[in-house]
């Protein structure tokens, strides 16, 4: 793959780091043009999706270091160094979520509503964003003979130095295609307005699945940590329990 997209002398510009980009400009995108139906100002939403970017990617980082201390622990300045990959989107999530409950509170806005409109551009922009990871090499599925393998050969590439040049599963494009396809589930439920909070706790729910199905393929992982799953699964687990007790409290006041 491509983990350079282009160099301007001394200036690297990493294919990782420009779909995450566009990913996000998208997403804020169709957040935007959504705003007006949900009759939120699009310039406050804009500034919280800009917030959101930050926390966001904060947390993913913070997440990512932790989980592979081992290496970062004798690398420390290798922590501030996003562009090259290293991202766990379980994080990001979780320190946004945080940023967007306190947001929602201090401009008195509907969290449910909110939460309903961000989720399409949420997984819209996972699903470009992991394109970025396919270039880079990052997030990396096991050795597969499935004809639709994939073989990074670039030495540049974050694959593992052994799998270079072995077919992997293509878990990037498993999970993008997946998110593509919550987006346009969410998009459609979102024109069902009776219950808010309802299309972000399924599609959450549903990526959560998909994850913890996933991390079986994925040859990038850490060491397991209990029952033989990895913290992404253990991580999936609870949201999707977080999820159904929330989406049962919503129905019931719905009720």
């Amino acid at each position: 793959m491509f983990p350079e997209l282009l160099r301007l002398g001394p200036i690297s510009i990493k294919t990782y780091g420009f779909f995450v980009a566009v990913g996000f400009l998208v997403g804020m995108n169709y957040i935007r043009r959504q705003a007006k139906e949900y009759n939120f100002n699009p310039e406050v939403v804009f500034d919280l999706g800009l917030y959101i970017l930050v926390t966001g990617i904060a947390g993913a980082r913070i997440f990512y270091v932790l989980f592979n201390w081992s290496f970062y622990k004798d690398n420390l300045l290798s922590v501030f160094e996003i562009w090259s990959g290293g991202l766990v989107l379980y994080g990001g999530i979780l320190f946004s979520t945080v940023f967007v409950i306190l947001y929602t509170r201090i401009k008195k806005l509907d969290l449910w509503r909110i939460a309903d409109l961000i989720a399409p551009a949420l997984f819209l922009g996972i699903a470009i964003g992991r394109v970025g990871c396919l270039s880079a090499g990052c997030c990396y599925g096991k050795p597969t003979d499935l004809i639709w393998g994939i073989t990074f050969t670039n030495p540049q590439s974050l694959v593992a130095p052994e799998l270079i040049n072995v077919k992997l599963h293509p878990v990037q494009v498993y999970e993008s295609i997946f998110c593509f396809g919550l987006f346009l589930s969410a998009h459609i439920f979102n024109k069902d307005r009776k219950t808010a909070g309802k299309t972000f706790f399924i599609s959450v729910m549903a990526y959560s699945i998909f994850r913890f199905l996933i991390e079986f393929l994925r040859g990038d992982n850490p060491e397991t940590v209990v029952a033989k799953l990895h913290h992404s699964q253990l991580i999936a687990i609870f949201v999707v329990l977080i999820s159904l007790v929330i989406l049962w409290l919503l129905w019931k006041k719905k009720s």
